[in-house]
């Protein structure tokens, strides 16, 4: 088993931005996928070998690594059925890809990443109007997750606000405060800012 972190597949990344070389990053995250252990899931570093695959051209072997990412059920950023969406439309399959996108909105995600990455893929297909339905979506939620942290939405009043030291996955003061602004801007995980 091989221990791999967050850091350890950002470097790779950053690397491979600098090299040009996605082909060499999108074999070297498949074998880490088959022995990864630690600090990352599995689900997660199939998902990030299919982005580099995808990026390579190769949008076959992207969705292959989208799926096995979506069996697999680890941890992820986002939805991997999103990135699988967006192979599927470069493969011409356009039916399947959408009715990924229609599952994933029955769900009604709770992560904004969900939101920008399916508005990213239909406005990458030509559909503003579903591109600016789904940023709009996301924004929602993460004002709704601001007021929450902050006592003002469905949360409750600012006596149930968690204490700063609480041991807690409701963001904080700080987190929300640049939630709008991060997520509009498309944070860590864009597609568009780490091509």
């Amino acid at each position: 088993m091989t221990h791999v972190t967050e850091d350890d597949l950002d470097d790779l990344e950053f690397d491979t931005l600098r090299t040009g070389d996605h082909i060499s990053a999108a074999r070297r995250l498949t074998e880490l996928a088959e022995s990864v252990s630690g600090g990352v899931s599995r689900a997660n570093v199939l998902l990030r070998a299919g982005e580099q695959w995808q990026h390579a051209g190769d949008h076959a072997r992207a969705a292959e690594l989208y799926r096995r990412a979506m069996e697999d059920g680890g941890e992820t950023y986002g939805d991997p059925r999103a990135y699988l969406a967006d192979a599927l439309f470069e493969l011409g399959r356009g039916d399947e890809a959408r009715a990924l996108v229609d599952q994933i909105r029955a769900d009604k995600p709770r992560d904004p990443e969900v939101y920008r990455a399916v508005a990213e893929v239909l406005y990458a297909q030509g559909d503003a109007t579903g591109a600016h339905e789904w940023a709009t979506s996301g924004a929602d939620v993460v004002l709704e997750l601001r007021d929450r942290a902050v006592g003002t939405g469905m949360g409750g009043g600012p006596d149930e606000a968690p204490a700063p030291d609480a041991d807690t996955l409701t963001p904080g003061l700080d987190d929300v405060a640049l939630g709008p602004v991060s997520w509009i801007m498309c944070g860590a995980r864009s597609r568009g800012w780490r091509r």
